[in-house]
């Protein structure tokens, strides 16, 4: 039974209806992403009749995604009928600074949707409704179907490109000679590093199948020439040699068993002098447990339970983690991005 003076307010009905509907948000977004409906209107303002002829899509069908993306702040029209981008819609255009375009083309894909459809798998028993729906871990998966590999790497590279910039202002790379980007994807951080510090050179852990296609941003960005790509695997091995060590947004696919194996690597193949650099996002708690920066945390931390298995962590259970694998947690730093870089450098005893 309802309580008996409970009386919802009109707002917070509003409020909770479009949380419930936000899937269509999140198709439509992948859809103009996917047809190109926001590059073919980064050329100028086009009509819907020129713009369908433009993606190849039902010209009706596409005057109604327009007006729904209008109603979104993405689009604006023009007296004459066409449609031109808002700066917010610039975003979604692919190739353009900060752009959001491999984000909305991953997040709507039918393969990652299938999986979330699955969440009270993951909720009821723990374990990865990915697995369940596809019969593979997230990266057999990707490793076997090369068109979702490409728009899972566009995406993380989209993350990297706009996260690069805030960790450089939050952190000073001086010093360091060699870094080695572990678990690098495309190396869109590591062209960052060496693109801001022209006598640092760089190499890049990936796994086979990943890191040759690193070339050609590395290439575009100049940086090439100081990079060594180093197929691998970072539970077997990573390699020796570098004053830093980078892992952003690795730690977080793992639970604490394999995480660990990979910080061993990474503290095998240490000196005592060199640094460890965790990038991730870390769970607020006390009174920062609220707000967009928790939400987003809180969201995420789903998604790697219903994708990936694995989970986000609190800084406590950071430290906890990095004391267990033999480092001392040294530094803590927000970024004006979601993510907070962690130095860690090797503890002088044995690890426990």
């Amino acid at each position: 039974m309802p309580e008996p003076h409970f009386q919802p307010s009109e707002g917070d009905v509003a409020a909770l209806r479009t949380l419930i509907l936000g899937f269509r948000v999140t198709q439509l977004l992948h859809v103009a992403a996917k047809l190109g409906v926001m590059a073919a209107l980064g050329d100028g303002p086009l009509p819907p009749g020129a713009l369908a002829a433009r993606v190849h899509a039902h010209p009706g069908a596409i005057a109604r995604v327009l007006r729904a993306l209008t109603s979104l702040g993405l689009l604006r029209s023009t007296p004459e009928g066409a449609y031109e981008l808002t700066p917010r819609g610039h975003l979604l255009r692919p190739g353009v600074p900060g752009s959001l375009h491999g984000f909305a083309r991953l997040y709507g894909e039918e393969w990652l949707w299938h999986a979330y459809g699955r969440m009270d798998h993951s909720v009821r028993t723990g374990t990865p409704a990915f697995d369940v729906v596809h019969g593979c871990s997230l990266y057999a998966y990707l490793e076997r179907e090369e068109d979702a590999r490409t728009v899972f790497q566009d995406a993380m590279t989209s993350f990297s490109a706009r996260e690069g910039t805030a960790i450089l202002e939050a952190y000073d790379f001086t010093g360091i000679r060699v870094v080695a980007d572990v678990g690098g994807g495309h190396g869109a951080l590591l062209a960052a590093l060496l693109g801001a510090y022209p006598g640092m050179t760089g190499v890049l852990l990936e796994a086979e199948h990943v890191v040759h296609e690193a070339v050609p941003l590395l290439e575009a960005s100049g940086v090439a020439g100081r990079c060594t790509l180093l197929p691998g695997d970072f539970f077997v091995s990573v390699p020796a040699g570098a004053d830093a060590y980078v892992l952003k947004s690795v730690l977080h696919n793992w639970k604490d068993a394999r995480a660990l194996e990979i910080l061993g690597r990474c503290r095998a193949a240490m000196a005592d002098h060199t640094r460890l650099l965790v990038i991730e996002r870390v769970v607020p708690t006390g009174d920062g447990a609220t707000g967009s920066e928790a939400m987003g945390a809180a969201l995420f931390d789903l998604g790697m339970l219903v994708v990936q298995g694995g989970l986000e962590r609190t800084e406590a259970e950071y430290r906890a983690l990095l004391e267990r694998a033999g480092f001392a947690l040294r530094t803590v730093l927000p970024t004006r991005s979601p993510l907070t870089l962690l130095e860690a450098v090797p503890q002088s005893g044995p690890s426990t």
